[in-house]
């Protein structure tokens, strides 16, 4: 716990990390997490009565304030695209809150932080309708990047899923395909406190919403099962073996495919910090159907998150 943190390993300058440009002042306690840094203003413009930080830094937005609402101290940070940004931003997210910039090491106290990623998905359930909220309660991650946090299962739910989707991957792949068997599916759950919180606020708010099962992509293309490009892919109908995944538990179904949702729940699972998703459908990838304008849904996103961050200070 005391020892010195290397400047390589956590550059900070002026008592700000690198990539975010924040100080660990400018956080807030309850983070919502968006992928793409135009949204931010957005919520802040909807939800935030005063602010005390609009930064932007390389790509990555974030601004603190107060709730008009609530009153609640809150900060929407952008994660960029995909798990490997993601895994930058979460990092320097837990330093702000862990570490002493002074004496670059690790606070003896410190609480955990509560964080939610809200963003966009497409449909995998022919019966969930695009504008649907979903509330991740387990995701699996294709990508590699949480492959190089060796963090315990949360449970035998997660071993269990990770064991199917292994074994659908497997039967996707295309004979000879170089990279056939590399692809290490993991699993991870929301917070469960946090999620009862979330699923309270949806039917308080009267939102069209659901819990189930998350597929966390690699990518958007061939990682989705689109073959655009002009050279091979590893799995053949990728997409449709996913669909075809079993429910595990009576009335858990698979609902949506995204690019954040599993290192997000992963790496803070394995921080002890509440974590949880909440993503909008936009489009139905088994009947084609898209929704072009949601920012209605994703700021009903928003405000159910800031409720639930709300009752969870009473927990």
């Amino acid at each position: 716990m005391g020892n010195r943190l290397n400047p390589d390993d956590l550059p900070v300058a002026d008592g700000r990390v690198y990539h975010l440009d924040l100080a660990p002042e400018e956080l807030a306690r309850h983070v919502i997490v968006v992928g793409d840094p135009d949204r931010v203003p957005v919520l802040a413009e909807a939800f935030l009565a005063t602010r005390e930080v609009d930064r932007f830094h390389r790509g990555f937005r974030t601004i603190t304030g107060v709730t008009a609402e609530t009153g609640q101290r809150v900060s929407f940070v952008t994660s960029g695209i995909g798990a490997p940004s993601t895994e930058i931003v979460l990092n320097e997210l837990a330093a702000l809150n862990e570490v002493d910039f002074t004496t670059m090491t690790r606070r003896e106290q410190w609480q955990p932080l509560t964080l939610v990623r809200l963003g966009t998905s497409g449909g995998l359930n022919p019966a969930t309708p695009v504008g649907t909220l979903v509330l991740t309660d387990y995701v699996v991650g294709l990508d590699n990047t949480a492959l190089y946090y060796d963090i315990p299962l949360p449970d035998e739910a997660c071993a269990l899923l990770e064991e199917r989707v292994r074994s659908i991957m497997t039967g996707a792949e295309l004979p000879g395909a170089r990279f056939a068997g590399r692809i290490a599916p993991y699993a991870a759950r929301s917070d469960r406190g946090l999620l009862a919180s979330l699923t309270a606020a949806a039917g308080t708010l009267g939102l069209p919403w659901i819990r189930g099962l998350t597929i966390s992509s690699a990518g958007f293309f061939a990682e989705q099962g689109r073959g655009v490009a002009r050279v091979g892919t590893t799995h053949v109908n990728l997409l449709d073996a996913l669909e075809h995944l079993a429910s595990p538990w009576p009335g858990f179904e698979l609902q949506n495919m995204e690019m954040e949702a599993g290192f997000f729940l992963h790496f803070l699972g394995g921080l002890g910090y509440r974590a949880a998703a909440v993503c909008v459908v936009i489009n139905q990838r088994t009947s084609g159907v898209f929704m072009a304008d949601y920012r209605r849904q994703v700021l009903d996103g928003a405000r159910l998150i800031l409720r639930a961050f709300k009752e969870c200070e009473t927990v």
